[in-house]
């Protein structure tokens, strides 16, 4: 397996994390882009701190701060992912208390 064949494979699957629940797959033979960011050190501990607190890969992580602060908020989009959020929570918790749904 090539570097690229691993980057395309990483990018597929954060791709697929990123998704909302419901949304399709990207197309087949659809192009990304990867963009090198040099950040000192300093920056890069702060930045994978944030990304691991989110629960988040690190690319994923500054993708979607990226894209945050260059477009305005998708409202629906955020209403969605905080459902389905909420919607797990609520299975965990009636895991914890035994009370299987």
């Amino acid at each position: 397996m090539t570097d690229y064949k691993t980057r395309d494979d990483r990018a597929a699957l954060e791709a697929d994390f990123d998704r909302l629940p419901g949304e399709q797959s990207s197309r087949a033979g659809e192009v990304s882009t990867v963009v090198s960011v040099r950040l000192r050190g300093d920056e890069l501990s702060i930045v994978e701190q944030a990304a691991s607190a989110a629960n988040l890969p690190l690319s994923t992580f500054i993708r979607q701060a990226a894209l945050g602060a260059a477009g305005s908020l998708d409202v629906r989009a955020v209403t969605a992912r905080v459902e389905a959020i909420q919607n797990e929570a609520r299975k965990l918790a009636a895991l914890l208390h035994g009370d299987a749904a």
